[in-house]
């Protein structure tokens, strides 16, 4: 659906970060009914949240695979890394709003499932196949703020990929 924008993460967020989220706020009841989550594990729906998680999230945030296995350290570990908690006990904090485009089409989502499973495959220390890009590389390097947008959306790079 091109043009969805949401103002936060509780429609994105797997039902494991959204009980963790929760607990951060809340008493004693809704840290048990978090842990007993985490201890049940993932059932169909929650493996389903997951994984649209996994296609949204950030790229700059390492989401493991599978919600199997979690524990309560990683999952305030990404509510952190999302701005959602903070501090020590992990306290929930007022969010910035998110904007989330989705304009995958079948191709387009094929080809990101692609590269997630070459990713996964290989591990952390194997080659990157010759057609992947360079994690080094920094997108728009070298190009001036009132230059076009190397994306090729005909917006500066100022007011699109720019800041």
């Amino acid at each position: 659906m091109a043009g969805t924008v949401d103002s936060g993460w509780a429609a994105w967020l797997p039902l494991e970060l959204l009980d963790a989220l929760a607990a951060a706020g809340g008493g004693a009841a809704l840290r048990r009914r978090f842990r007993d989550r985490l201890r049940r594990g993932p059932d169909a729906i929650s493996a389903e949240r997951w994984e649209r998680f996994r296609l949204v999230a950030p790229s700059r945030i390492d989401v493991p695979a599978t919600a199997d296995g979690l524990d309560e350290t990683t999952c305030y570990a990404l509510l952190e890394e999302l701005g959602l908690v903070g501090g020590a006990p992990p306290r929930p904090r007022t969010p910035e709003p998110v904007e989330l485009v989705l304009t995958l089409d079948h191709d387009d989502l094929r080809e990101l499932e692609g590269l997630r499973a070459a990713r996964d495959v290989g591990g952390a220390g194997a080659p990157l196949p010759a057609d992947m890009p360079s994690l080094d590389l920094v997108f728009g390097a070298g190009t001036g703020r009132n230059e076009p947008c190397p994306c090729g959306s005909g917006k500066k790079f100022k007011r699109c990929h720019g800041g």
